[in-house]
């Protein structure tokens, strides 16, 4: 079934609003809470591999050191760290949400965002537990995952719902 976004649109549109999201982060623990999970899904999900592609793009900017990550950062170094976990699991979220269908139910949308959500927040706990971290300090990110994971499910229910 044909993607609702078109693949050379979709992998750019995904790679220009990452980037411009970049200023719009929240420090509160040991990783900010950023509006890219939101992007990442509804990329996988609108764009199918190209909203993948879109991520790596991405990722593959802030790696030559353009100022595209939370808080306006860039480079290996700010790659690194505690957010390095989130980093390697936003590609595999985008492509966990590329599962969803034009026509599901609000419930299967749901279920499939907070699982999107999910494998971030497990790979990011990982490395922050492997670099010595608490983890227990992820809790301030649930309420935000839980809310992104709902608007998600609104828009692609909205989308889902148009006639092609």
């Amino acid at each position: 079934m044909a993607r609702p976004v078109s693949p050379l649109w979709g992998g750019l549109f995904t790679t220009a609003a990452l980037c411009l999201c970049a200023p719009l982060s929240l420090d509160l623990g040991p990783v900010p809470i950023t509006v890219q999970s939101l992007i990442v899904c509804l990329a996988g999900a609108l764009a199918g591999g190209a909203g993948v592609l879109g991520v790596l793009g991405w990722l593959l900017l802030a790696a030559l050191g353009l100022p595209v990550l939370a808080g306006m950062k860039g480079g290996l170094l700010a790659m690194g760290g505690f957010s390095a976990g989130f980093i390697v699991a936003l590609p595999l979220a985008a492509r966990l949400a590329m599962r969803w269908q034009p026509g599901w139910s609000w419930r299967q949308t749901l279920l499939l965002m907070l699982a999107a959500h999910a494998l971030l927040l497990a790979l990011g706990g990982a490395v922050i537990t492997l670099r010595g971290g608490d983890v227990t300090a992820l809790a301030v990110l649930l309420p935000g995952a839980g809310v992104k994971a709902v608007v998600a499910t609104l828009v692609l229910v909205m989308v889902g719902r148009r006639p092609a």
